[in-house]
């Protein structure tokens, strides 16, 4: 008397096996998209590999296609610190004396500030930091430095851009290149005044103040609702800063924010300052090594007399994939070549990373990394090498603590704003990677079946509207889930 029962759980068990979606479907997909006006002349790839499998069971669309990754880089760059540095590095910032402290406690030296990279340092308060930092040297029985506050930046170089990174991008806050003494997430804001729609809009002035730096104002006063089109053009250790763009009428001022020129001169003037204001003395001007070695001067031997650490670095990677933090990726991925190869570099890091992923099979050929957060259009990865990586990284004893940095489909990050209300909500975590004209998506799937994906697609050069791309994206994805 059961079987009728157990023929509709049959027909039911049948019906939802015939719903899923072969991976010939995902293909086809995307070769309809692919034929569409708005990504006709575009160049696209698709690579998904199930979790269960092995790399050879790689399937998709052109899979083997360098193409821009923009900000899905940060994805290979976590995924690569996360298992050469772990998730429980943190960035060290220490002071040390170099020099000798006298019997009635003047550091006939100079105080040194040794940056470790930390992209966190000083980003909650500039005046909570200084102040430990006055405690320590206090109680290393110093009232009076003889000398100067150095900044010393030298574990990454002197090197902090790309040459391929966009001349209107690494005077504003976003492309805020690496430096060994990263400080307040080395940004300054500029206020303007806004008195009418068409006109200059004035330039009120800066947060923190930047003595030695010229600034040309020709920023002009956008309409109520024109948004923020104001750019910054200036490039590192630059003293000349050009203001372009609009800025949206309102009542009041309107403020964007820009790139420090010189994170670790700005950081040792500003501790000097503010000893200064409150009576310690310190007799020389402030200085950075990068500054010294120009001039021919060097340090003399040099006594830890503080350290301080970041947050760990699941911590500093949530937020960088979440916000999609430029700045956070490039000082991690500068740390991983400071630790594989000795050095802070461009190269030394984008070395170890090629290194690390081909030991596990990845096969790297052709593929160009330039720096670790996207920024730069000369990266190129194709669609196999990023799922490969990505599923590489879902094998490690720590994949859980990279997995979790990635946004979620139409609920958090870059991500809330896709998928929402689809078959893909909730059911994608991924880095998203935009730039001019490229739209990314690098992560992994939880398909219906219950099998496990690591995908990338990659979209470059598209024509069309960046929602019709973004449901175009989706309906890949639907049909991944439906695997």
């Amino acid at each position: 008397m059961f079987r009728p029962f157990l023929c509709i759980a049959l027909a039911f068990a049948l019906g939802s096996l015939s719903a899923l979606a072969s991976p010939e479907a995902v293909i086809a997909e995307m070769d309809k998209i692919q034929n569409e006006s708005a990504t006709r002349t575009a160049s696209i790839g698709l690579c998904f590999i199930p979790l269960s499998g092995e790399p050879s069971d790689a399937d998709g669309y052109r899979i083997d296609t360098a193409l821009i990754p923009a900000s899905t880089m940060k994805a290979i760059t976590t995924a690569t610190a996360n298992e050469i540095l772990s998730p429980d590095f943190k960035f060290q910032t220490r002071l040390e004396t170099a020099g000798v402290i006298d019997e009635e406690g003047t550091l006939v030296g100079n105080l040194v500030i040794k940056g470790g990279g930390d992209p966190t340092l000083a980003e909650s308060g500039i005046s909570s930091t200084f102040a430990r930092w006055k405690t320590a040297m206090q109680n290393a029985g110093i009232k009076k430095i003889a000398g100067s506050i150095v900044g010393d930046a030298s574990i990454f170089g002197t090197k902090r851009v790309s040459d391929s990174w966009p001349w209107n991008d690494f005077g504003n806050y976003y492309g805020s290149g690496p430096c060994g003494l990263t400080f307040h997430q080395n940004q300054f804001f500029a206020s303007f005044s806004t008195p009418s729609v068409g006109g200059k809009a004035p330039l009120i002035g800066t947060d923190p103040k930047l003595p030695g730096v010229k600034f040309f104002n020709e920023m002009r006063v956008g309409s109520s609702g024109s948004g923020d089109n104001g750019y910054i053009y200036g490039s590192p250790y630059g003293q000349i800063f050009y203001l372009r763009g609009t800025v949206p009428d309102r009542s009041g001022s309107f403020t964007i924010r820009g790139a420090l020129p010189d994170p670790a001169f700005f950081c040792a003037r500003a501790f000097t300052k503010y000893l200064s204001s409150g009576g310690f003395e310190v007799t020389h001007e402030p200085s950075t090594v990068r500054l010294m070695s120009d001039a021919g001067e060097s340090l003399a031997a040099r006594k830890i007399i503080h350290e301080q650490e970041s947050g760990t670095l699941k911590e500093i990677m949530y937020s960088t994939n979440m916000k999609s933090v430029n700045l956070r990726a490039e000082c991690i991925f500068r740390m991983i070549g400071h630790e594989v190869k000795g050095k802070g570099t461009i190269n030394a890091s984008a070395d170890a990373i090629r290194d690390h992923w081909s030991a596990k099979g990845v096969d790297m050929t052709g593929s160009y990394i330039d720096d670790g957060a996207g920024l730069s259009r000369a990266n190129l990865v194709t669609p196999r090498q990023m799922a490969e990586i990505l599923y590489h990284a879902a094998k490690h004893e720590d994949f859980d603590a990279f997995k979790y940095t990635l946004p979620v489909a139409g609920q958090s990050g870059t991500l809330r704003s896709i998928g929402g209300g689809s078959s893909a909500s909730g059911r994608v975590r991924a880095k998203s990677g935009t730039i001019g004209r490229v739209r990314n998506y690098a992560g992994y799937i939880d398909a219906r079946s219950g099998e496990k994906y690591a995908f990338a697609i990659f979209m470059t050069n598209y024509s069309g509207d960046l929602g019709t791309i973004k449901s175009q994206i989706v309906r890949v994805w639907s049909k991944m889930v439906a695997m």
